[in-house]
């Protein structure tokens, strides 16, 4: 059994797979080299690149998009890297404002389906028998043991998934458009009319890591400054929906977790993260599925 999140910059397993979701046919004139670390996927006869730098599915409608399927499917062969043939049960994880929508959409792609892939030139059968799907950020919930009541603040590629739970309850939960991709493309902008560069968001981890340099020189990007204010647009969103005052428990969670944790602080001091956030919802969706399947 397995957890999957399937998200928008990023794919992620229960056993620690992640890479970008992002996926395009092979072409003649690339050249792959011995030793690359490239992933090359053979699906229903198209080869296709995954992992680079690229397009990505710029809305949440996942149980829609081609890529979801071959991504999964990815996923779990990467998770299980010696098996020739993989029969396995599923969680996998929605946006938490479009899970009700999506949901019978998302496992019909997925469930009782015999599946060939070929992953840099390793065949695998893979079988996926049961499949459930549970919405994000309500997923990174059941990830920890430590709180029964809290509001979980999930940041993701496109989406900030919001779950308030009271003695591991689901009360309330929202959906804002407001994810990493969106803030990395806001710095990504600022960079290039600042400077006269051509960054794209992709560009922007290495960054915020690395520093920018001009002509050798380290120089100002100003991602305080834009992250900062993204932040504040998405507690102001926040603020109309939950009172983050009286909130004991609130955790942050996601890849840019720990990054943008002293901007929300400004506002909400008491916010916590989770270890290996990047993970919590395919862990979460892991335990969710041992509970549901006695595993």
């Amino acid at each position: 059994m397995l957890g999957v999140d399937k998200g928008t910059a990023y794919t992620k397993t229960s056993k620690m797979i992640c890479f970008r979701s992002t996926i395009r046919k092979l072409k003649e004139t690339d050249i792959i080299f011995n030793g690359d670390n490239k992933i090359i996927l053979e699906y229903e006869g198209q080869k296709y690149i995954v992992g680079e730098k690229g397009n990505y599915s710029t809305d949440l409608m996942k149980s829609q998009h081609s890529n979801t399927k071959p991504l999964i499917l990815l996923a779990v062969g990467l998770s299980y890297p010696n098996d020739n043939y993989i029969s396995t049960d599923i969680v996998t994880s929605l946006p938490i404002g479009l899970y009700s929508t999506q949901k019978k959409a998302m496992k019909d792609i997925l469930i009782d389906s015999y599946n060939e892939i070929t992953i840099n030139n390793k065949r695998q059968i893979i079988r996926i028998n049961k499949v459930e799907v549970f919405p994000e950020s309500a997923g990174a919930f059941y990830s920890q043991i430590e709180y029964k009541d809290a509001l979980i603040i999930d940041i993701g590629g496109l989406s900030v998934d919001t779950a308030l739970f009271k003695d591991k309850k689901l009360i309330k939960f929202s959906t804002y458009s407001m994810g990493t991709m969106k803030l990395y493309s806001k710095l990504a902008n600022a960079i290039n009319s600042k400077y006269d560069l051509s960054y794209a968001e992709w560009d922007m981890e290495d960054l915020i890591k690395d520093g920018l340099y001009i002509y050798g020189q380290p120089v100002d990007m100003g991602v305080d400054n834009i992250a900062f204010e993204h932040t504040k647009e998405i507690i102001e969103r926040l603020s109309l929906e939950y009172d983050l005052k009286s909130i004991k428990n609130v955790i942050l969670t996601g890849g840019p977790a720990e990054w943008l944790k002293k901007y929300f602080m400004y506002d909400i001091p008491q916010i916590k993260t989770l270890p290996q956030g990047q993970f919590a919802n395919a862990i979460g969706n892991y335990n969710i599925g041992r509970v549901l399947w006695s595993t």
